[in-house]
């Protein structure tokens, strides 16, 4: 088997693939360049490519997100998004990264970085899914809602706010809103508004 044989094996499955990856698997850079030149390989971002022509999948973006940071999470906006929670989309795919960690430059798509302190926020309350063979770690709904109230001065108090009332629009429960507030030792903070944002969206 050719080098471009393989490279074609490997991306016959849709998926992202790193050039490290690439290389690990036994082909070179050249011959990616090759194909990439012919037209049967997409270069996705720097050091990311895919097979050209490759079927569209839902959430693609954050998958090309993550294939470059590993260790990130989807959070905030497009967490947001994802959950059907509010109206607003965002240009920028919102990754939350270790404070001490070094930024990786990304061409694609725009990434919006915010740091989180220790490795608590990195588990409570995430959940990972696997997208065109990348593992996408996304905060769930009741997550992201207490980072968009905690974090409101970042992404606007009243988006947070539309939400919150989403969230209990959708008949989600609010003990798991208390039980993420508690495990991130938030829960005195913000659970008045949590419960009084309640009473207003039932009796609305």
């Amino acid at each position: 088997m050719t080098q471009l044989e393989r490279l074609l094996e490997l991306l016959s499955d849709e998926g992202i693939w790193r050039m490290t990856s690439l290389s690990e698997a036994g082909v070179s850079t050249r011959t990616v360049r090759h194909a990439v030149l012919a037209g049967v390989v997409e270069r996705v971002s720097r050091g990311v490519y895919r097979r050209s022509g490759a079927q569209h999948v839902a959430g693609i973006h954050l998958a090309e997100a993550l294939v470059r940071v590993p260790q990130g999470v989807i959070c905030l906006h497009s967490a947001a998004a994802e959950h059907g929670l509010g109206d607003e989309t965002s240009t920028r795919t919102w990754v939350a990264i270790p404070h001490a960690a070094t930024p990786s430059v990304v061409e694609w798509p725009p990434i919006r970085y915010v740091r989180w302190r220790g490795t608590l926020p990195f588990e409570v309350g995430v959940d990972t899914t696997t997208i065109s063979g990348v593992e996408v770690r996304m905060t769930n709904p009741a997550r992201t809602v207490i980072d968009m109230m905690r974090m409101s001065a970042t992404v606007g108090e009243d988006r947070a706010m539309e939400c919150l009332r989403d969230y209990y629009g959708s008949g989600r429960a609010m003990g798991d809103l208390l039980a993420i507030s508690e495990a991130l030792g938030l829960r005195k903070k913000l659970a008045p508004m949590l419960r009084m944002t309640a009473v207003v969206a039932r009796a609305s």
